[in-house]
């Protein structure tokens, strides 16, 4: 971290009169929480739109010929994003934990 963010968190803390690595591991947490709630909404909004339960999935049925790739590419290449994101974030959470 910068010198910068180092005197704002120890700022922020004093005020709140918490210990700064204690506020900076819970902002962190409630960042990854909040970016991993966002993207499973996203996830589960596609899983609903193709009733499918992964990428995967979707790739599976474009080769059984049950699902046209015309007009349902896009989203199969935003859920498949979608999860490589969930996977990350999970990663981070679990990083964070561990570090405790």
């Amino acid at each position: 971290m910068t010198t910068l963010q180092v005197n704002l968190v120890d700022r922020v803390a004093e005020r709140l009169e918490v210990d700064a690595e204690e506020l900076l591991r819970a902002s962190l947490e409630t960042y990854l929480h909040a970016q991993l709630r966002r993207v499973e909404t996203d996830i589960s909004a596609l899983q609903i739109k193709y009733n499918v339960h992964s990428a995967k999935e979707i790739d599976q049925r474009y080769s059984e010929g049950t699902l046209p790739k015309e007009g349902t590419w896009e989203d199969y290449f935003r859920l498949d994003h979608l999860e490589y994101r969930r996977r990350q974030l999970q990663d981070a959470l679990a990083s964070l934990h561990e570090s405790r």
